[in-house]
């Protein structure tokens, strides 16, 4: 794997930048595995440095864009689905914000789309779907469990036919090497009045500054970290204006969280069945849920 070395804060291009916190990542020896979305070695960092005009924190060196796609195509993620009640409670919410706050048009694209949970509760409540998941194992997985066609690859490889009403990017944003490139493109898709939902860690939340380096958010597979300024700016410079703005929570069994902690419980069929009946909320106040509306011209 080559590291990109950077000089600039890739967001706003300011020259006034300081390392933010040193990483623990030996990056010779990543795989695929490395970048499950049900990975739980929490405090797995890269170095990352901060912007201190706009508070962008990014992985300086950081992998290049090639290296992350290679990565997220031959990604597999069994455990993903196990929690697919709860993951659904968790999009129930952003569906009712859009419904509520959406242009006329139903079309809405999820960015990420693992397999296909989102989009299954979207349409099964009227919204048209599309989906782009780089995983062609999720994208498979999608197809067997809800008969949804996602289109396997990146974002920048993507032709639709129309713009949507509605993008999604549910812990997307961190996973990105350039943000810049990525937003540009989405707001090429976004229909003017259309809405943009993000969901994504904040960096300087008091859970981050209490946990140090030992923040759950601190994984293998995040490369990038926004605060409410930084995200601010990167929404507003491409065409977005945010219109609402909350603090995500989470849905998952008692089995799926103490199973982050103690992987020993994977293996414990006694107790799963039991912990995977008691369902949790978790609030930590530490990610952002945000609406943008895109300007009209």
């Amino acid at each position: 794997m080559k590291l990109m070395q950077r000089q600039t804060c890739p967001l706003c291009r300011s020259a006034d930048i300081n390392q933010f916190r040193k990483g623990n990542i030996a990056a010779a020896s990543l795989s695929a595995d490395d970048f499950k979305i049900t990975d739980s070695r929490y405090g797995s960092r890269w170095t990352f440095f901060a912007c201190r005009r706009c508070g962008f924190v990014f992985a300086n060196p950081g992998p290049s864009p090639g290296d992350l796609a290679r990565f997220y195509s031959r990604l597999q993620d069994r455990e993903y689905s196990q929690e697919k009640e709860n993951r659904a409670k968790n999009f129930g919410s952003i569906l009712e914000n859009l419904r509520r706050l959406a242009p006329p048009g139903r079309e809405i694209l999820d960015v990420g789309a693992a397999s296909g949970i989102f989009l299954d509760l979207a349409r099964r409540q009227g919204f048209t779907v599309d989906g782009i998941e780089p995983s062609r194992s999720l994208a498979n997985e999608a197809k067997r469990l809800y008969g949804l066609t996602l289109f396997v690859g990146t974002l920048e490889a993507f032709r639709p036919r129309r713009k949507f009403a509605m993008i999604a990017l549910m812990d997307i944003l961190e996973h990105l090497v350039d943000a810049e490139k990525f937003m540009k493109r989405i707001s090429d898709l976004v229909a003017a009045g259309g809405i943009l939902v993000v969901v994504t860690p904040d960096i300087n939340s008091l859970a981050a500054r209490l946990t140090g380096g030992r923040w759950w958010h601190y994984r293998i597979a995040h490369v990038q970290f926004f605060n409410a300024r930084s995200l601010a700016f990167l929404l507003e410079k491409h065409g977005f204006e945010i219109i609402l703005k909350k603090r995500y929570a989470w849905n998952f069994s008692a089995h799926y969280l103490l199973s982050r902690l103690f992987p020993r419980l994977k293996k414990d069929g006694s107790l799963q069945t039991a912990l995977k009946k008691l369902n949790l909320r978790l609030q930590l106040f530490d990610s952002w849920e945000i609406y943008a509306r895109k300007r009209k011209a």
